[in-house]
C-alpha cells in the first residue's frame, strides 16, 4: 500500500511539474524533490521520465482507444474520457515536447486521432463532414485546457451538445 501511495504521489507531482515546465526541461531531479524523495529512491519507483510519462498517459489513451470501439456512444465516451483526464489532455495540448522526447506516443495519438476522425466523418464522408468531425473533435478537447470554473457534467453536457451540433451540421 505505501508503495502505491508513493507511486501516485509521484504520477501526480510529475504531471504538476511537466504541464507548469515542460516535459523536456523537467528533470528527474525535480520530480525527487517534489515529492520529498531522493533520486536513487525515485529511480526504484521508476526508470526513466519516458516511463512516467507512459504511466501518466496510458489511461487516457486506452480509453481512448476504447471508445473506438464502441461506435454508437463513441462521442460520449470521448468526452467521459477527455473531461475525466482533463490535467493529462492539457499536457498533451500545450506541451508539444512529449512528442518530439516520446515519438511512440506521437503515433498512438495520430492514430488515434485518425480513426476517431474517421469514425465521425461516418461510412462515406464528404470534405464538409471530414472537417465537422476534426472540428468536433477540438470542440471537445480544446476547452479543457482553459481553467474555467465549470463543474465537469456541466461542462460534459456542452462539450458533448456543441461537438453534436457540429456533426449534426455535417451533411
Amino acid at each position: 500500500m505505501i508503495q502505491s501511495d508513493t507511486k501516485g504521489r509521484i504520477l501526480a507531482a510529475a504531471l504538476e511539474l511537466f504541464t507548469a515546465r515542460g516535459y523536456r526541461t523537467t528533470s528527474m531531479r525535480e520530480v525527487a524533490e517534489q515529492v520529498g524523495l531522493t533520486k536513487p529512491t525515485l529511480y526504484h519507483y521508476f526508470r526513466s521520465k519516458s516511463e512516467i510519462i507512459q504511466q501518466l498517459l496510458d489511461p487516457f489513451l486506452d480509453n481512448l482507444d476504447a471508445a473506438l470501439e464502441h461506435p454508437e456512444t463513441f462521442l460520449e465516451r470521448c468526452v467521459d474520457t477527455m473531461v475525466g483526464h482533463r490535467r493529462v489532455l492539457t499536457l498533451l495540448l500545450r506541451d508539444t515536447t512529449v512528442y518530439a522526447e516520446e515519438e511512440h506516443l506521437a503515433t498512438r495519438v495520430v492514430t488515434w486521432m485518425d480513426r476517431a476522425n474517421a469514425l465521425l466523418a461516418g461510412p462515406t464522408p464528404t470534405r464538409r463532414r471530414t472537417i465537422r468531425a476534426a472540428q468536433a473533435l477540438a470542440a471537445v478537447a480544446d476547452p479543457l485546457v482553459l481553467s474555467m470554473p465549470i463543474p465537469d457534467d456541466e461542462l460534459r453536457s456542452e462539450l458533448l451538445r456543441g461537438a453534436q451540433l457540429l456533426l449534426a451540421d455535417g451533411d
